[in-house]
């Protein structure tokens, strides 16, 4: 039976339920004034138990169920940044003419409480983020080939990551993702990286940088829920900071 039929089976078997009780009512006590009189109150009280039910339960029920999507996606984010996130934010981050400002910038995280790395986050949206990519000629073909087989060794780990339902939730990973699989195809499609033009650098440059702003936007922000659930995982996330070179997971 499909699942119209059993609902429509469950309401018949309700109101003859209901009908049965209101006759024994009736043949028990001769009083259909009385009878009658119970119905219209309990008519009178269904709006209430429909508001109790829509605005009250289910959105109790909506949220403790966006929560589980919210545990599960970040659980997702961490994995991400474990397999592939941190790799490429540390690999771009070697091009950024402005390392020394971005690690500045993030200098103060460890600090902040949650409020204020949310408007930092908020900041960084609206603000000239500071980074400027530039590969140079004498080292393109050796990052960007690199970058191509990395990228290649990790798609069956984005594939699986797409296909995930839970990411519908979350449409800037989806951004992101989406971004990573375009780089790669750009890589791709031109097969040999030895003799790129300064445009078509110029052309790819744009690319990665569109994909480091939104690492360094998912990073913070996977940061920002583990400072606020999980401190030892946020601990271990600082000390293995993607963009400093010299970090360190030893505590000293």
């Amino acid at each position: 039976m499909n699942l119209k039929g059993w609902k429509i089976c469950l309401a018949i078997i309700l109101i003859v339920i209901s009908i049965i009780f209101y006759s024994i009512a009736f043949i028990q006590f001769h009083d259909p004034e009385h009878v009658i009189f119970y119905m219209v109150i309990d008519l009178a009280f269904v709006p209430i138990d429909i508001l109790i039910v829509v605005l009250v339960i289910e959105s109790v029920i909506d949220r403790k169920e966006k929560e589980a999507v919210l545990d599960k996606l970040e659980m997702l984010m961490n994995i991400f940044f474990s397999e592939i996130g941190n790799h490429l934010l540390s690999n771009f981050s070697e091009i950024n003419q402005k390392r020394e400002e971005l690690l500045n910038f993030l200098d103060s995280l460890e600090c902040l409480e949650s409020n204020e790395l949310r408007g930092f986050m908020k900041n960084l949206r609206r603000s000239d983020y500071p980074f400027e990519l530039k590969i140079s000629n004498e080292k393109k073909h050796i990052f960007l080939g690199n970058l191509q087989e990395f990228l290649i060794s990790k798609r069956s780990f984005l594939l699986r990551m797409i296909e995930n339902p839970v990411l519908l939730e979350k449409e800037n990973l989806s951004n992101l993702l989406l971004g990573i699989f375009h780089l790669d195809e750009e890589l791709e499609k031109r097969g040999t990286l030895e003799n790129i033009g300064e445009a078509d650098l110029q052309h790819l440059t744009g690319d990665i940088d569109r994909v480091y702003f939104n690492l360094i936007y998912e990073w913070l922000n996977h940061l920002y829920y583990l400072k606020n659930n999980f401190p030892y995982m946020y601990s271990l996330a600082i000390r293995t900071n993607p963009f400093d070179p010299n970090a360190k997971v030893e505590i000293t």
